[in-house]
């Protein structure tokens, strides 16, 4: 071998190295780890976090989230953060702007990180939690990701107070009509029975895949951990009965989303692992085996995306790659100590508090 060639293989050697150390050091994502090869497809679970435009929803709460010029001279505005009894929210209420900049930045920092997979092309499904409105969706899709090529981009508004709600985009076309499940909560208290009754529900979309054959995706967002913890028991039972309907009819189902289950109240519960993993396999329990979590609070790291895949997926043509499934880290979306990074308007930095979540299915 000439010297040449052995000097130009040592470069080469060294500089890979430094590229993984890089990678380990600032938490970056190797891009390799998220590609998408042939015969296969992606899905990707992802909370957004407050993804809302910069316009009154009428019949919603998102009085923070709008411009500070429009909040001062806004008497609706300013009868409701007076209202906020958390003097940290009501600060945020009366003082943040949330104006086009600040937006048009939000939209920059979440594309860059839904464009870190499958070398720039982002997930072939998404499913996302916290998203205002289909306006604001679409400014992100058919905006920021327009490139990509997403046919299908769904959001059904539900109930939620705030106005946010599940949403879910594809690379695939819409097969049927898209619907939202409303989880029927049992709760004996009539005034909290009429919060619960706010909750988000469950979006359903069906797709065709490259492989002519149909694919339901459930995405959610579950009761926070500010409410019971029986609330999210109902909606796991709710969730579980839907995909075992499904599965029954012969469906191929991926639900998911951010399900709010805390570590701690996993461990004691076990929503996934005695109740969802009857009817899917769990995507942390599967794969995802170097994760910590997809959120941390307060330095407890936990699950609280998670994508559920339905058992009868490889006698439909399709399977999970569980080694595919990993937590999506940039220097965009994480702080130096390996955390989320959530998004700062005043910075112009970050871009939610969740990380997301994504896995590869093969098909034939």
């Amino acid at each position: 071998m000439k010297k040449t060639s052995l000097l130009f293989i040592l470069i080469g050697f060294i500089l890979t190295i430094d590229v993984h150390a890089e990678t380990a050091v600032s938490g970056t994502a190797s891009v390799a780890g998220f590609t998408v090869g042939d015969h296969e497809f992606s899905v990707m679970t992802y909370n957004v976090e407050n993804l809302f435009d910069t316009i009154h929803d009428k019949g919603t709460e998102d009085y923070p989230t709008l411009p500070l010029a429009e909040k001062k001279k806004n008497k609706e505005v300013q009868k409701f953060c007076t209202g906020v009894k958390n003097s940290y929210y009501q600060k945020e209420c009366f003082e943040q702007d949330w104006n086009k900049d600040v937006l048009e930045v939000k939209l920059n920092n979440l594309a860059e990180v839904i464009k870190s997979v499958n070398n720039g092309q982002g997930p072939d499904n998404m499913l996302m939690a916290e998203v205002e409105n289909l306006r604001v969706l679409k400014m992100l899709v058919n905006g920021k990701l327009k490139k990509l090529g997403y046919k299908t981009v769904v959001l059904i508004e539900g109930p939620d107070t705030r106005g946010i709600d599940p949403a879910f985009v594809s690379k695939f076309p819409q097969v049927g009509k898209a619907q939202l499940h409303l989880i029927p909560y049992q709760v004996s208290d009539a005034n909290r029975l009429k919060i619960a009754k706010k909750s988000r529900g469950i979006l359903e979309v069906t797709v065709r895949a490259p492989n002519k054959k149909n694919i339901t995706f459930l995405a959610a967002h579950f009761p926070s951990q500010s409410n019971p913890t029986d609330w999210r028991a109902q909606a796991i039972q709710y969730a579980k009965g839907l995909m075992a309907q499904y599965v029954k009819e012969g469906r191929a189902v991926i639900f998911g989303g951010d399900l709010n289950i805390i570590a701690s109240e996993e461990a004691e519960k076990g929503y996934f692992s005695k109740q969802m993993s009857e009817v899917g396999d769990i995507s942390h329990f599967v794969g995802c085996k170097s994760c910590q979590g997809s959120h941390n609070y307060k330095g407890e790291w936990s699950f609280l995306d998670v994508l559920v895949y339905s058992k009868n997926l490889k006698d439909l043509g399709f399977e999970l790659v569980p080694t595919s499934i990993q937590i999506v880290k940039t220097s965009v979306n994480s702080k130096d100590n390996g955390t989320p990074l959530r998004f700062d308007e005043e910075k112009k930095t970050g871009a939610s508090d969740h990380f997301p979540l994504f896995s590869v299915i093969k098909y034939k």
